[in-house]
């Protein structure tokens, strides 16, 4: 068993969020895994950390990733609640992850996501998706904050493996008011 701080580090480069060099350094600087499981530091210190690629295949076997998988959401809620860059893309992904067995996301899904779909490739279309977004605010910010809520409050719970698609089963705990706030 590993430490959940070094799982998330680990994790981390494996999403590219954190660089190897990033990693090794804080492999170094923090004395956690050394002290916790020595065996793990010494895989992770021996390693050439010039071959990224050879990191994934090394290491993605400690790292439970359904752990991580409310965070990842949430940053594309606070990419749509913010309206930042991310924002048509981050709504695309509603739908995708929808599409893929995430049933709690259906409204932001097809309400939002699916009208950005058909746009997102052409080019001369993509300067439409900016006044198809212009129609979802404010309502979109309140339904991103509704599943923020409900991935905080532990009301949608991941756990085991992914589907292939890259989706986690999940436990559903939510009222019956909830579940229907969240269907489009």
């Amino acid at each position: 068993m590993i430490p959940f701080i070094a799982e998330k580090q680990i994790h981390q480069v494996l999403i590219g969020k954190i660089n190897l060099r990033s990693f090794e350094q804080w492999l170094y600087e923090d004395k956690v895994l050394e002290s916790s499981n020595p065996d793990l530091y010494l895989e992770l210190i021996s390693f050439d950390y010039s071959s990224e690629y050879e990191f994934y295949d090394s290491f993605a076997k400690y790292v439970h990733f359904y752990k991580f998988e409310a965070e990842r959401i949430t940053e594309y809620l606070n990419s749509i609640i913010d309206r930042d860059e991310n924002c048509s893309h981050a709504t695309r992904e509603m739908y995708e992850l929808y599409c893929h067995g995430y049933e709690f996301l259906q409204k932001l899904g097809l309400i939002y996501g699916l009208c950005l779909v058909d746009c997102s490739h052409p080019v001369s279309l993509v300067d439409g998706c900016a006044s198809i977004i212009d129609k979802f605010y404010p309502d979109i910010v309140d339904d991103a904050k509704n599943v923020i809520r409900w991935l905080e409050d532990g009301k949608i719970v991941f756990k085991g493996q992914d589907n292939g698609y890259g989706i986690f089963e999940y436990d559903d705990f939510r009222s019956e008011s909830e579940i229907v706030q969240g269907k489009a």
